[in-house]
């Protein structure tokens, strides 16, 4: 088995909104930021995605998935680290991102809860925050410096 993370490209936005639609993960605006994203890739297979928009010095974490038969074997850790990496070499100060059921990774990586209206104006533009389906979702902060 060949395992590798992987800036994706164009050519990954299928199998990302696959990887996502399987999930009930909303898959839109990808086109926008697909510069910004990871894939995990497992002998030319994508199994796992990650990305981050850029909202000022503001990233809003999103589409964080790895799938079922990929999951507990650390991938989704690389994932998280190469956002975070980029995050740092594009200066951002902090990460905001939605959650819909992977809080308590999160907050073992220093992220913390707040409230909805506590994110940055700027990062309130993302077509991600402002989805039906996301306003159900936890809101979490991590700074950076």
């Amino acid at each position: 088995m060949s395992a590798k993370i992987i800036k994706a490209t164009i050519d990954d936005i299928k199998d990302i909104r696959e990887l996502l639609e399987a999930e009930n993960l909303p898959p839109d605006d990808l086109e926008r930021w697909i510069d910004n994203f990871f894939v995990l890739r497992i002998d030319d297979i994508t199994a796992g995605a990650a990305g981050i928009e850029v909202w000022g010095n503001t990233g809003l974490f999103r589409s964080f998935v790895v799938a079922p038969e990929q999951r507990s074997k650390g991938f989704g850790q690389q994932l998280y680290d190469s956002i975070i990496s980029l995050s740092g070499e594009i200066g951002l100060t902090a990460i905001v991102l939605l959650s819909k059921g992977a809080s308590g990774f999160f907050e073992k990586e220093g992220f913390r809860f707040i409230p909805r209206s506590e994110v940055p104006s700027e990062a309130k533009k993302s077509v991600q925050f402002n989805l039906d389906e996301c306003k159900i979702y936890d809101v979490m902060i991590r700074e950076l410096i």
